[in-house]
């Protein structure tokens, strides 16, 4: 008889794993400071802050980025986990009361980094970089200074909030909350400045809330199975599918954020930075390999009952996150290798912000391309997320049409040409070059995307929620079936946003103003897109939206866009005044080869009227199919429909005639 005790799932605890990942990423930061150079003075000709600065500021940073991951990760489980009627359960106030401690230690970090950062900037050890009016100009007028000051504002006001949340509404609030207070460590370091650096903006903002979100999530489920929570497979595997997002969003965005930084790949291994970045793509590596060790072994585990196994191996991965934020912290401390000449950066280059590019060729199209993070990072989180959404229906043996996904990919590409080529560098010198982009963003894409059905496609994937639950699937539905969905895919508001756009934009300050700022650049880039998105959508989509009008009035649609469009065209080309004028003259000092500005918006306006007529009329091709097809459609239907109602008078007569009988039987 067998009498041995079953084995014990040890795991261990908290007090033990915790300080031994502090201790890694301490540990780790010392030698990634000691190897870049991180803690001499940050610029030539400034005193010396002392030890306090030089190594105080980077731990306290450590201790800030790991503070704000831990805030988020609890945040976000306080919001998945299970709610009776939209008020939270204890396991969620208890990750709310955890997230207002974690919230209070980010506040103490921010602060003190903002302290020593003064220090820093001005050499002087902290006492003597406080005297005067220094706090107050540095924190009122210094970027760094009002970054770390939001942060401090930001976190302090997540600690009561926190502790007086009791509904998944407020918890949401406060992720989003707690999300927007790492936003201004984007704004500071290496990526503010130099070459494409509000791409390099983007790019690390991405990294901040993807590593954010990944480590913090993993800590937060890994003290929930701490506590023995009751849905932690459910929360387990709800974190895989993010966790998975957030290692493709980290790895996408340092991948964007070192092609700015570094000149060429032999200076990955040839200065301290790239070194450094070395060893952090080595633990996003290893990273990634235990991601998939959970998704493989761990979550069936966790099925079986069997949480320990989950656990060790998360404890594994976060001791290993810790040290990515150590080697992170550093990478922020060291200089990134410079140029060997002395790079001079002149009025044009500071106002597009990236070298003056040569003289137009159709191969420079291809060869002059721009490292835009918003474009690189938004295309690929599209591609993955369609693909995985059609993975999904075939794994569970449902199809989906291939033209549909041939579509998609095809609107990608296009969006990827105008973003990432030559046709963004010189879109920014060059008028009709941008035109070009806006025809594509406007004309082309959309009707290739909304071809592609994503909604449709999203809806089919996505698992609904359990009962009284708000998943992504319900949140897709609510939002098409909004009222703010049904106003803009009106077909009056849909045609009005299309067509009046281009007028406002192009014939007021707007376009000058969008032109001197990258955000607004981009913002006027989305714009486009989506009011193309939004009238193709209600035109020739596919997705299900609240009212469509009959096949009749959309060939009118489109046929007043098409007019409105060509008068746009017209209305370019025979403009006396110069858009944008300023700005273009301001560029053509440094590039003489440019050509004459309002010779360049005549092409422009050519461009314009002649580039919309192909799209317009195959919009009207495929208006006509859809019809043909729905009147087929309805045809069938009505076939089946008269099928029903003979076989149902049938069987009626046929009943009739037995009464009948049976009628004349009983007479006799």
């Amino acid at each position: 008889m067998n009498t041995s005790t079953p084995a014990v799932d040890v795991v261990p605890p908290t007090r033990q794993w915790g300080p031994a990942a502090a201790g890694v990423a301490l540990v780790t930061l010392v030698v990634a400071l000691l190897l870049g150079g991180g803690t001499t003075p940050g610029i030539p000709g400034l005193g010396d802050p002392g030890a306090v600065t030089q190594w105080g500021l980077p731990v306290a940073r450590a201790v800030l980025d790991g503070a704000g991951a831990v805030t988020v990760g609890l945040l976000g489980l306080a919001v998945v986990l299970p709610t009776r009627k939209g008020q939270l359960g204890s396991d969620a106030l208890h990750a709310l009361r955890a997230a207002s401690l974690s919230a209070l230690v980010l506040a103490v970090a921010a602060a003190v980094v903002h302290l020593l950062t003064l220090s820093d900037l001005v050499g002087r050890p902290l006492p003597d970089a406080l005297a005067g009016d220094s706090f107050v100009s540095y924190t009122s007028t210094v970027e760094q200074g009002r970054a770390y000051a939001a942060m401090v504002v930001l976190a302090l006001a997540l600690v009561p909030a926190a502790r007086l949340t009791l509904g998944q509404g407020g918890a949401i609030a406060l992720l989003c909350l707690g999300v927007a207070a790492l936003v201004p460590l984007s704004l500071i370091g290496h990526s503010s400045s130099g070459d494409y650096h509000h791409s390099a903006r983007v790019s690390l903002l991405v990294h901040l809330i993807g590593m954010a979100v990944w480590v913090g999530g993993l800590i937060a489920v890994s003290w929930y199975a701490g506590r023995r929570g009751r849905e932690l497979p459910r929360v387990a595997r709800a974190f895989s599918a993010v966790a998975l997002g957030c290692f493709v969003m980290v790895a996408a965005s340092g991948v964007l954020n070192a092609w700015v930084r570094l000149a060429s790949l032999s200076e990955v291994f040839t200065s301290s930075y790239g070194l450094i970045l070395l060893a952090k793509v080595v633990a996003l590596v290893a990273l990634g390999w235990l991601g998939w060790r959970h998704r493989t072994r761990t979550l069936p585990q966790l099925d079986a009952g069997r949480p320990g196994a989950f656990r060790r191996l998360a404890i594994g991965e976060i001791v290993i996150m810790a040290a990515a934020i150590g080697l992170a912290v550093a990478l922020s401390r060291t200089e990134p290798p410079g140029p060997t000449i002395p790079e001079v950066r002149t009025v044009v280059r500071e106002l597009i912000g990236f070298p003056v590019p040569p003289e137009l060729s159709p191969g420079r199209i291809v060869t002059e391309y721009y490292p835009d993070a918003m474009f690189a990072l938004g295309v690929l989180a599209a591609l993955l997320l369609y693909l995985g959404g059609v993975w999904r229906l075939r794994r569970r043996g449902d199809s989906w049409p291939v033209g549909r996904t041939i579509a998609w990919l095809a609107g990608l590409a296009t969006v990827a040409f105008v973003g990432l080529s030559g046709l963004q560098t010189y879109g920014m010198v060059m008028l009709s070059v941008h035109m070009v982009q806006h025809m594509i963003l406007m004309m082309v894409s959309p009707i290739l995307l909304v071809l592609g059905g994503p909604i449709t496609l999203a809806l089919r994937a996505l698992k609904p929620a359990r009962r009284g639950q708000l998943g992504p699937r319900e949140a897709i539905t609510a939002a098409v079936n909004s009222p703010v969905a049904q106003v803009l895919t009106h077909p009056l508001v849909a045609l009005a946003l299309f067509v009046s756009g281009s007028f406002t934009v192009y014939f007021t300050g707007l376009f000058e103003s969008a032109m001197r700022s990258h955000t607004g650049h981009m913002l006027m880039s989305a714009h486009f897109l989506v009011v193309g998105y939004l009238f193709f959508e209600m035109l020739i989509g596919i997705d299900p939206l609240p009212k469509r009008p009959p096949f009749p009035a959309r060939v009118v649609l489109q046929l007043l866009a098409m007019s409105f469009h060509a008068v746009f065209g017209l209305a370019l080309m025979e403009s006396s005044r110069l858009i944008a004028g300023d700005y273009y003259r301001e560029i053509a000092v440094e590039m003489p080869w440019l050509p004459d500005p309002l010779d360049d918006q005549i092409l422009a306006g050519q461009i314009t009227w002649g580039f919309g007529e192909v799209p317009g009329l195959l919009v009207i091709g495929v208006l006509f199919v859809q019809w043909y097809r729905s009147d087929e459609r309805e045809a069938r239907r009505f076939d089946r429909r008269e099928g029903e109602d003979e076989a149902e008078r049938e069987a009626y007569n046929a009943y009739l005639a037995e009464l009948d009988e049976r009628s004349r039987r009983e007479k006799t």
